[in-house]
């Protein structure tokens, strides 16, 4: 899906991350994740962090898109508009729908382990993903013609998967 936000003009290319929130540091501070602000470069720690160093960053500075630095993590996030974003292979900025994201990866982990996607709609993974809530969703969306085409197969690449 392209991105609605049009905060992505002013993405400018950065360099590298650090692997530190240098401002915890200056602090004596702690960090959970570190983001990266795609318009100056800036470190800061993320939200879940007790300093909300990179959300911070946003409010003082404006500067509204963020990447993870987390290995294997390659989405952005943009705070004004509240959206999820990834670059796609032709390098257009394009919103992603994480709650699909991460239900097609435990669908995906339950048919490479050859068991069925728990569809009871209070089904849960073992670490609390609501997959069956997951499956309601999707299901429903599908049914309602609300997906887009990339969804639609990937779902329908799903062993076992039914509308």
């Amino acid at each position: 899906m392209i991105a609605t936000c049009h905060h992505t003009v002013r993405v400018t290319d950065v360099e590298p991350g650090l692997d530190v929130c240098p401002t915890c540091i200056e602090q004596g501070g702690t960090w959970v994740h570190l983001r990266q602000c795609l318009v100056c470069g800036l470190t800061g720690c993320c939200d879940s962090s007790p300093n909300q160093h990179a959300s911070w960053h946003f409010r003082t500075a404006g500067h509204e898109i963020v990447r993870s630095l987390e290995p294997g993590e390659d989405w952005s996030w943009c705070y004004a508009d509240e959206v999820t974003l990834r670059r796609n292979d032709e390098r257009i900025w394009e919103e992603i729908d994480t709650f699909f994201e991460t239900g097609l990866w435990y669908a995906q982990q339950f048919a490479e382990a050859n068991e069925p996607i728990p569809v009871g709609r209070d089904a849960a993974t073992s670490d609390g993903f609501p997959i069956g809530e997951w499956v309601a969703t999707y299901q429903a969306r599908g049914r309602a013609r609300d997906l887009d085409r990339d969804q639609a197969a990937a779902l329908e690449e799903l062993p076992g998967w039914t509308w």
